[in-house]
């Protein structure tokens, strides 16, 4: 459906646009006029905000799928644990509602062309996440930046052909970066779960290591 992307799409388009003086013919996705809808509440997301706001959005709406974080840590989320607390960024404060809770249910379109998200709220009860009732709505978009996360790899495929053992998050298990199946290896997202780019990186370097050291030892 037309209206529909990845967040990654769209901001890479952004800076080619920027990078060419705004003059680049690739550049074919913008938020100029339009009510958006950008999905997922992390930086990803953020970035959509605010590339949205300097294109001219109509609306911005950013919806998470989780609830909404508290201002400071709980007494379950110590340091030195990654501080699970409400982010504001920069982008934000450019404009736009910021709501929580919430499940996207379906994309609404007419003539091929997105008018609109169904959401429903939803509350997490037992380790399970429920729908609350009578709270199915739509609402009005004609852009919808997909910037969610997940939660562990793609297992059907490669890993159950491997038949890899799994850590008790569904992310492949290691010990310094080796499978269960010794010959092979995995780092990054693959191996710690979702994250950034630079610890991909840095995963990718220490995993070469321990492959170097692991074809060192079988000489």
């Amino acid at each position: 459906m037309e209206g529909i992307h990845f967040a990654m799409d769209f901001l890479t388009l952004q800076n080619q646009n920027i990078k060419s003086d705004g003059t680049s013919a690739e550049t074919t996705i913008t938020a100029k006029n339009k009510d958006v809808v950008v999905i997922g509440g992390g930086d990803t997301g953020s970035d959509c905000v605010g590339t949205s706001n300097r294109q001219g959005a109509k609306s911005i709406t950013q919806i998470e799928i989780m609830d909404k974080p508290p201002m400071d840590r709980s007494e379950t989320n110590p340091w030195p644990e990654w501080p699970m607390v409400l982010r504001t960024s920069t982008s934000h404060e450019e404009g736009c509602d910021r709501k929580w809770s919430i499940l996207t249910k379906s994309f609404e379109g007419k003539s091929g062309s997105l008018t609109g998200l169904k959401v429903v709220d939803v509350a997490f009860e037992n380790g399970k996440m429920l729908e609350r009732p009578n709270s199915e709505r739509v609402i009005p978009a004609q852009r919808a930046f997909i910037a969610a996360g997940f939660l562990h790899p793609q297992k059907e495929g490669l890993l159950e052909q491997l038949k890899l053992k799994l850590d008790n998050r569904g992310n492949v298990q290691t010990q310094n970066f080796q499978t269960s199946s010794e010959k092979f290896f995995a780092a990054g997202d693959m191996r710690r779960g979702q994250s950034l780019v630079v610890w991909a990186i840095a995963e990718g370097r220490k995993a070469a290591d321990a492959v170097n050291q692991f074809l060192a030892e079988k000489k």
